[in-house]
């Protein structure tokens, strides 16, 4: 069996003996080490095994499969149905309800409705829906990302630290002056500033904007603008319709984080809903990993919890499966790689820390205290 070469890995959010937060819980962003890496001004150097061997944070998902944490365009034709898309979505994810048949993450949703006014969105918002959400907040006023928006920005989520989606409705009313306004530089400077807000407090930022009229065989190469836009975010989501007056329409959705899919929607003009109509194919599903099914098995209602070595975990899982032999290091770096994965399909968190006396892993089945 391999001796386990130990580094450090992040000190989680919530001590293991403390009360865990929920599965779908907002996670707070935590430094990628303890120890002092090579560092060559703003390069922090990570060895192959330094960086397999650390425990980063689970980013969680505000919308299951289709919207994870991070920063995503949403292009489509001018009065296509964008607006009413995103003011839908605010809603429910602020409701915590599916979204398209995709499971949300209940918080606060700012919505930025920058084309709009409140009569609009009040009369919307009435033939939407009967109940109203106390987590989902509207404005129609907003500074420029050359003024201070992301001040305002940053202001608002100390105010709403429980928000987990912020909707912009549209990217050109938020833009700055700038001369190359066209460039792409301009464009992968203006979407670059809102990603990395987005990123340094584990929120998905959407932002709205238009496609061009001129069509072309990539429905992603009709972005408005240049590829700067695409290249600095995390994702792009693209509404395009056969034509303007249908009601069935198409959503595109292609990203770092989750798998390119094609949905087909329908308007619901009554209630002012998108709705799913179908897939064109099934969404990818990992093929299941074994050492994630044995960890889970290894935690029961009797004993939801197991603390130790990696190495201990390795005699143990033998124990569940005599069959199977991990050893300390692919399990750690297998934990380290799969942990959201074994949060949200098994239920199970997993925690790693560097004591004194080497590394300890630290498991839990959710909900337990």
């Amino acid at each position: 069996m391999e001796t386990e070469k130990e580094t450090t890995a992040p000190n989680p959010s919530v001590a293991p003996d403390g009360e865990q937060p929920s599965a779908l819980a907002r996670t707070d962003s935590i430094p990628i080490s303890e120890e002092k890496h090579k560092q060559f001004g703003k390069i922090k150097a990570l060895s192959m095994p330094e960086l397999m061997e650390t425990c980063f944070p689970v980013k969680p998902s505000v919308i299951e499969g289709l919207l994870p944490a991070g920063t995503y365009l949403l292009a489509g034709a001018p009065k296509i149905g964008k607006s009413f898309f995103v003011l839908q979505m605010a809603y429910q994810v602020s409701m915590g309800e599916p979204f398209l048949g995709f499971s949300s993450r209940p918080g606060t949703v700012l919505y930025l409705a920058l084309e709009d006014t409140y009569e609009r969105l009040q009369k919307r918002l009435s033939q939407m829906t009967e109940r109203d959400s106390q987590n989902l907040v509207l404005s129609v006023l907003a500074d420029t990302l050359d003024e201070k928006l992301l001040e305002q920005l940053v202001d608002f989520l100390f105010e709403y630290p429980e928000t987990v989606l912020v909707i912009i409705d549209t990217l050109q009313r938020i833009r700055g002056r700038t001369p190359d306004s066209c460039s792409y530089s301009a464009d992968y400077d203006t979407m670059s500033k809102l990603k990395s807000f987005a990123d340094s407090r584990d929120i998905a930022l959407l932002v709205v904007h238009h496609t061009r009229k001129e069509g072309a065989e990539d429905v992603f190469n009709t972005v408005s603008g240049t590829n700067g836009l695409m290249g600095a975010v995390d994702g792009t989501l693209i509404l395009h319709k056969d034509r303007r007056a249908d009601l069935d329409a198409v959503l595109e959705v292609v990203g770092r984080d989750q798998p390119q899919m094609r949905l087909h929607l329908r308007f619901d003009p009554a209630h002012l809903n998108w709705e799913l109509v179908k897939a064109d194919t099934e969404l990818y599903q990992e093929p299941p990993e074994p050492l994630l099914e044995l960890v889970a098995q290894l935690l029961t209602e009797e004993k939801p919890t197991w603390k130790g070595t990696a190495t201990e975990l390795s005699q143990c899982l033998q124990g569940v499966d005599s069959g199977r032999n991990f050893t300390p290091n692919w399990i750690v770096r297998t934990l380290n790689a799969q942990q959201e994965i074994l949060l949200r399909q098994y239920g199970v968190r997993y925690l790693s820390r560097r004591r004194k006396d080497g590394k300890s892993i630290f498991l839990q089945r959710d909900g337990v205290r």
